[in-house]
């Protein structure tokens, strides 16, 4: 809680106390989310990290790693984020689910997830890892809200019928030069299989999506660190651009 507040890394948590189980990792989420909650703020979705494959084999867990989203961490509204509001900032493109029905697992199907989607957009997470030397383990980025910092919505919303979401291309460039490309079918071979789990993963925990909640669903590329003075353009096949500059 101290490194949100202070935005400065701190030491790994499990060199200090040791290793942590999945569970005890996300009932550190859980306490810190209800002290920010204590705070006056207030839930408006989740972020899923670790949904592609290859990542999952490299980094050696067998399924996908979830976090909250907070009102304050949306800065669609913002021109400008700021470098200084962060630890370790970098930024992720994805594709967004807006929820209109809420979602209660276990059980849940990709049909579920489809009959509850009132749009789709595109997305960049601003990821922070308050950990020293962003090189946390599994759990201590679970236990660190899985590394969400903010979220960036896409000027585009979609309905979901007549997308094919595998096939939805992303695009990041920084300061003109082009990073890296991929499209939705790294999202655990469909975003919508990320939305299917995490329902019946967050019923493990007795949480679910509610109606009106935003679901990242995952990185489509690697992570890319930002520095003050950076502009950055995401851009999706179907679902516009964005732009934002890194500031002081």
């Amino acid at each position: 809680m101290e490194a949100h507040r202070s935005k400065k890394s701190s030491e790994s948590l499990i060199r200090s106390i040791g290793e942590l189980s999945e569970k005890e990792a996300y009932e550190v989420q859980f306490d810190l989310v209800q002290k920010l909650m204590d705070q006056k703020e207030s839930i408006i979705g989740w972020k899923v990290g670790a949904t592609s494959y290859p990542i999952m084999k490299q980094i050696g867990i067998d399924e996908p790693i979830f976090g909250h989203m907070i009102q304050t961490s949306d800065y669609t509204s913002s021109k400008e984020i700021k470098a200084s509001d962060f630890c370790n900032l970098a930024v992720e493109a994805e594709i967004a689910f807006i929820l209109n029905k809420a979602l209660k697992g276990p059980g849940v199907t990709s049909a579920d997830v489809f009959s509850s989607t009132a749009y789709i957009t595109g997305a960049v997470e601003l990821v922070d890892c308050r950990v020293t030397a962003w090189q946390p383990a599994i759990t201590e980025a679970i236990a660190d809200n899985s590394l969400h910092a903010g979220m960036i919505l896409g000027p585009v919303m979609e309905k979901i019928e007549g997308l094919d979401l595998r096939l939805e291309g992303a695009v990041i460039s920084k300061n003109g030069t082009l990073l890296a490309s991929g499209c939705g079918i790294e999202a655990l071979g469909n975003p919508i299989n990320v939305v299917t789990w995490l329902a019946n993963k967050l019923s493990e925990y007795d949480r679910e999506i509610e109606a009106g909640n935003i679901i990242l669903t995952g990185s489509l590329t690697n992570y890319f660190r930002v520095e003050p003075g950076d502009t950055m353009d995401v851009s999706f096949s179907n679902l516009g651009s964005i732009q934002f500059h890194i500031d002081k």
